[in-house]
């Protein structure tokens, strides 16, 4: 990967693909991020800094705590913050000595070569935004086996422990009862006879709103659940034909991206076409 040739030519590119992509998350935070402390702001910026050549970055949480005097967890905590919103994606290198799991590597979604690095990684993009499910899963492995998972009534919990509890039992699944507001109805109640559990549409849901941004498009998310509703229906399709050769969220990713792709299309033969949607923007001062 380091030795791919470069998006940019000169400095001046590299100061605006910064600048691009920095943008991006200063949209994401709002007012918020001015209100940052300022070493966290400047770790961001040098995040960005660092993936404007390339669109990847592989800088330690700790590294960047010690260069702006910010402690390891705070770092963390806002790069689990851009993943959740779909900025960047996290991927691991792999390492022998601490049990498959080894430094991170971070992937810039707006970034121009995020869809080689994807096809280049063969990245299904198919667990939550964090994408270190395999290391997880090769972690959980080494678990003592010996052990039996304790149960706990939660009838006499004080709150404090009714939130450890919470936290702490992996057995508790939440039903689609729980999905959050912002989950369309009409999104869940196509998912739900097929994903009962919360987590899963959750999941699911955070595909859409990823490809949603990688496509581009300039209608919000919520005004194309009718486009999510299709993609999911062709893939349970595909999935009783038996043509699924991954998993099923990966190709219900890549039938969103296909159809979201062809949205973009209309809309830039609609802006085209009307010339109430001409760009002042592009005017010389």
């Amino acid at each position: 990967m380091k030795n791919y040739h470069s998006f940019i030519e000169n400095r001046s590119q590299h100061q605006s693909m910064k600048r691009k992509l920095l943008r991006e998350i200063i949209n994401l935070y709002g007012e918020k991020f001015y209100r940052l402390h300022e070493g966290t702001r400047k770790a961001l910026d040098r995040l960005c800094w660092f993936a404007a050549e390339k669109g990847f970055c592989f800088p330690g949480s700790t590294y960047l705590g010690k260069t702006y005097e910010k402690s390891k967890g705070t770092i963390d905590r806002h790069l689990k913050e851009l993943r959740k919103q779909g900025q960047i994606i996290t991927v691991y290198r792999r390492c022998p000595r601490n049990n498959g799991k080894g430094n991170p590597v971070h992937l810039f979604v707006n970034h121009p070569y995020f869809n080689h690095w994807v096809k280049y990684l063969q990245l299904h993009l198919e667990s939550n935004v964090d994408a270190d499910v395999d290391a997880e899963n090769e972690q959980n492995a080494w678990e003592s086996k010996g052990k039996e998972t304790i149960n706990y009534s939660t009838y006499n919990l004080s709150l404090k422990d009714f939130n450890k509890y919470i936290r702490n039992n992996v057995n508790v699944k939440l039903s689609s009862d729980y999905v959050p507001s912002c989950i369309p109805v009409s999104f869940k109640e196509v998912v739900q006879p097929f994903f009962s559990y919360a987590e899963d549409i959750h999941h699911l849901w955070g595909r859409v709103r990823l490809s949603h941004k990688i496509s581009l498009l300039e209608r919000p998310v919520e005004d194309l659940v009718s486009i999510a509703v299709q993609a999911f229906k062709e893939t349970v399709f595909a999935y009783k034909r038996k043509r699924i050769k991954t998993t099923f969220e990966a190709y219900f990713f890549g039938t969103l991206r296909g159809l979201f792709t062809a949205e973009r299309r209309r809309e830039v033969q609609r802006n085209k076409a009307n010339p109430l949607f001409y760009n002042f923007l592009d005017l010389d001062a």
